[in-house]
């Protein structure tokens, strides 16, 4: 694919996407079988929308027992910036009560959402919350949020691509990007 005129710059390609991610499938599949985990099942659970490609890519290096699971939590409404406390739009259909929970999501910036989640689940019983994240951006902190698995850290920028959009758009490109946002003013789609 060619390189997207809102794009300023590729951070990550698909193959260093693909290598860090069967790394970090390889990290967390040690980490549980050194835990007594219930059922020996993990629950999978990725925040829709940015979670697709990197789930999915995730779920096909990851060896332990697992079920997935999805949420839809917004904080950003199509924007470049978190808007406030996040909404649950779509819950789980599964009781969690003393269960592992894996939660995989794309980036962590202000870690808001995250570290609401991560509470939510606590709250409805999960014995155990663990986060992976695709991309870290710890500038952008605004909450004592940590992932447990990091693939890359990154400045803070705007990002897209592989599952990363502006206003719902760009989730396909096949590598992560800094979107060039003087471009955004005048961007016609």
């Amino acid at each position: 694919m060619e390189k997207h005129p809102l794009v300023k710059e590729i951070l990550f390609s698909k193959e260093q996407i693909d290598t860090r991610t069967a790394e970090l499938a390889e990290e967390i599949d040690k980490y549980y079988e050194s835990q007594d985990v219930k059922e020996n099942t993990v629950i999978l659970i990725g925040l829709l929308k940015g979670c697709v490609p990197f789930m999915a890519n995730f779920i096909k290096y990851f060896k332990h027992e697992c079920q997935t699971e999805y949420m839809v939590v917004s904080s950003y409404l199509g924007g470049t910036k978190t808007v406030g406390e996040p909404k649950i739009n779509l819950d789980l259909n599964i009781s969690i009560k003393d269960k592992h929970i894996l939660i995989i999501e794309d980036i962590i910036d202000s870690g808001i959402t995250l570290d609401y989640i991560k509470n939510y689940l606590a709250f409805k019983g999960a014995k155990e919350v663990k986060v992976v994240t695709l991309l870290d951006k710890p500038e952008g902190r605004t909450v004592d949020m940590e992932a447990d698995w990091s693939g890359f850290t990154i400045k803070k920028e705007f990002i897209i691509g592989y599952g990363l959009d502006y206003e719902e758009r760009l989730r396909n490109l096949p590598y992560v990007a800094i979107c060039d946002t003087d471009k955004l003013k005048d961007w016609k789609w």
